[in-house]
């Protein structure tokens, strides 16, 4: 991260040692930074660049801030890294604020300030190189990564009374991370912070309740609101947005009061992980099937799945080759060629003429194939392995996407 030229803060993510590409660090982020404030001086705005052993992004925030981004080789920048960044420095205003970011002028300072960004940080970090403890696409996708319980009416109705106790109108229950259901307020908050508020809850250690101060980049980027934190079960808890009141105490015995009824109802949730899908949707889903992701750009919700087992005579993927995989299909594909229906061009530049609308696509190596539908405002990539018919694939497919979407369902 830079400020006004100056070199401020580094934060890195790597499997080993030996996949760190470069030497020398520092000294060439600060030559080629210097190549990028040469061409802004001549009106050039050098967006990204490549050397032998790596690839860098720029972007520059409010005059004031400008975050770098450096991959290793294998990977070719693109939109996806410039919204990752955007994702870095969204992290930044969530915990200090817009105005405290961007007009300090003693760096020293600022490196102090945001140190409680460290965590949130580095977890997109190790989302971006598919770290095998941070599996996720919410940072590709845009948008919140969920869990499809089966009782979802019952938790609905639940959440729905738990946020009018305690006046607030932005709440959600949440596991591992993941939204399990959340209020229309909720659901009205912007791409990033949808996808940024359940990684800070993973991130953060809570015993019984935790009172956090958070800005919302979009809605309130200078005045912040209380994100109130309390654990229902061990894996399960329920957030809130509020102001001043009420207090964190009373928060905790309001929480108790209104969720014991439902206990064994959160308790099953636990049981869907690491799939998830509630069972229902789980046994319908074709045993060729090895992983899926499934996006709902209207709803701002997406749901993966790369635990499902793998009955074939190639070698099996591990679930972070899985997730490498539909990653790697899903920077190739969306965009380039399928244009996600909800969300801005200008966050998914496509090259193709406008009269050109693709609705499906595959993507066959020696180690998997991946078929990627597209039925608005549903993106479905599912992971098969090589041996697989492509045309099997296909019909497979379809079904799959018909089971989260039609008929009397839990609906993503």
């Amino acid at each position: 991260m830079y400020t006004g030229g100056f070199g401020g803060v580094q934060r890195s993510a790597f499997i080993c040692e030996a996949c760190w590409p470069w030497k020398a660090a520092y000294a060439l982020i600060g030559s080629l930074n210097g190549v990028h404030v040469f061409g802004e001086s001549h009106g050039v705005t050098l967006c990204s660049t490549r050397t032998k052993n790596a690839s860098f992004t720029w972007r520059t925030y409010h005059d004031s801030i400008r975050l770098v981004l450096i991959r290793g080789s294998e990977v070719v920048a693109d939109s996806c890294d410039s919204r990752l960044l955007d994702l870095m420095f969204a992290s930044l205003v969530l915990l200090l604020g817009l105005d405290n970011l961007t007009s300090g002028t003693n760096i020293e300072r600022l490196k102090r300030d945001i140190r409680p960004s460290y965590l949130l940080l580095d977890k997109l970090l190790s989302r971006a190189v598919n770290s095998s403890d941070n599996l996720g696409f919410s940072h590709l996708t845009g948008c919140a990564e969920c869990v499809i319980p089966p009782d979802q009416h019952i938790l609905q109705s639940e959440l729905e009374k738990y946020a009018e106790g305690v006046d607030s109108s932005c709440a959600c229950v949440m596991m591992n991370g993941q939204v399990v259901s959340g209020t229309r307020s909720f659901w009205s908050l912007s791409h990033m912070e949808l996808v940024l508020l359940p990684l800070l809850v993973a991130t953060n250690t809570f015993t019984v309740a935790r009172d956090l101060p958070i800005y919302l980049p979009d809605k309130s980027p200078n005045v912040p609101f209380r994100m109130l934190v309390v654990k229902l079960t061990g894996h399960v808890y329920a957030i809130t947005l509020c102001g001043p009141t009420p207090t964190l105490t009373e928060i905790i015995r309001l929480a108790s009061s209104s969720w014991a009824p439902v206990y064994q109802v959160l308790e099953s949730i636990t049981t869907l992980l690491p799939w998830n899908i509630a069972p229902g949707l789980l046994s319908q889903i074709d045993h060729s099937v090895i992983g899926l992701l499934l996006v709902n750009y209207d709803h701002k919700k997406c749901v993966s799945c790369v635990h499902l087992s793998e009955e074939s005579r190639s070698p099996p993927l591990n679930t972070a080759k899985k997730s490498a995989a539909l990653e790697a299909v899903y920077r190739s594909v969306i965009g380039p060629l399928l244009q996600p229906p909800a969300v801005p061009p200008d966050d998914f530049p496509s090259r193709l003429h406008p009269d050109h609308v693709p609705l499906e696509s595959y993507v066959s190596t020696d180690s998997y194939k991946v078929y990627v539908m597209q039925s608005s405002p549903y993106h479905l990539l599912i992971l098969y392995p090589p041996a697989l018919p492509i045309q099997i694939a296909r019909k497979v497919t379809l079904r799959t996407l018909a089971i989260f979407t039609k008929g009397k369902i839990p609906k993503l």
